[in-house]
């Protein structure tokens, strides 16, 4: 494949995913990763697209993230896995024996479970991509019913909602498809998802968000909370400085 038509390739994909990563680009049209890394470095010299750890989104920092352009969660599971499993790590930290907690829907929350589910806790879930991992956990899993959503892998809707509202908890983690740190916003790209968010957040204790910084800049479908609800944001180390809120911790 030539160059003109690798650029155009990656445009493509960028519109189509929102998202590209370096590894799975280069295994697909079998080049080096080298060679994808400069495609990304001239399309970002001509303000087209904006580098993240590991790939690429598209630059317009106001693109909306729908639901028809949001990457399938199989794939999204695998783009930016290691930073999502790092920010996790020091996540789970804060959870003590004993506590309640809620784990949200989406790929950054999934490995949090793998250093939970042996603990002396209780987890509630609407996460199906959490329940996949499981075979005999020590710790106590209630899985939220509701209807459910397939392209997501989670429990949404009236019924799950009713059901969450009961619980109070300790500690909530929470997802998001990007925030906006000048609008001082978080978002979700899935409407049905919004008001489980908030309610987890009005009925924990201490709410934290877990994101890669591949959303940091990134608009979705809908806000759902203002930065500042949470008590902390756990991020990785964004490759370009940037001022972010108080509340962030870079892992």
């Amino acid at each position: 494949m030539l160059g003109k038509e690798r650029i155009l390739f990656l445009l493509n994909r960028l519109e189509q995913d929102n998202i590209i990563n370096v590894k799975d680009i280069a295994k697909e049209l079998q080049i080096s990763e080298a060679t994808i890394r400069r495609d990304l470095t001239e399309l970002e010299k001509q303000g087209k697209i904006k580098r993240v750890h590991g790939g690429a989104i598209l630059a317009d920092a106001n693109q909306i993230i729908s639901e028809q352009r949001e990457v399938q969660m199989k794939e999204r599971f695998r783009i930016h896995y290691e930073e999502k499993k790092h920010v996790a790590t020091h996540a789970s930290d804060l959870v003590k024996d004993g506590e309640c907690i809620f784990l949200d829907g989406g790929t950054s929350i999934v490995p949090m479970i793998d250093y939970l589910k042996d603990r002396n806790i209780r987890i509630v879930t609407h996460n199906h991509l959490i329940i996949s991992k499981l075979t005999n956990p020590r710790a106590q899993v209630i899985v939220i019913g509701g209807d459910y959503n397939s392209k997501y892998a989670m429990t949404v809707g009236s019924l799950a909602n009713n059901t969450l509202a009961q619980f109070q908890f300790d500690r909530c983690f929470i997802g998001c498809a990007g925030i906006d740190v000048e609008e001082n916003y978080s978002y979700t790209s899935e409407a049905e998802t919004r008001e489980l968010k908030n309610i987890a957040i009005h009925n924990s204790k201490h709410a934290y968000l877990l994101i890669d910084e591949s959303k940091i800049g990134m608009r979705g479908f809908c806000k759902f909370q203002p930065l500042e609800s949470f008590e902390t944001i756990f991020c990785n180390q964004p490759e370009k400085e940037i001022v972010l809120p108080d509340n962030f911790q870079i892992v």
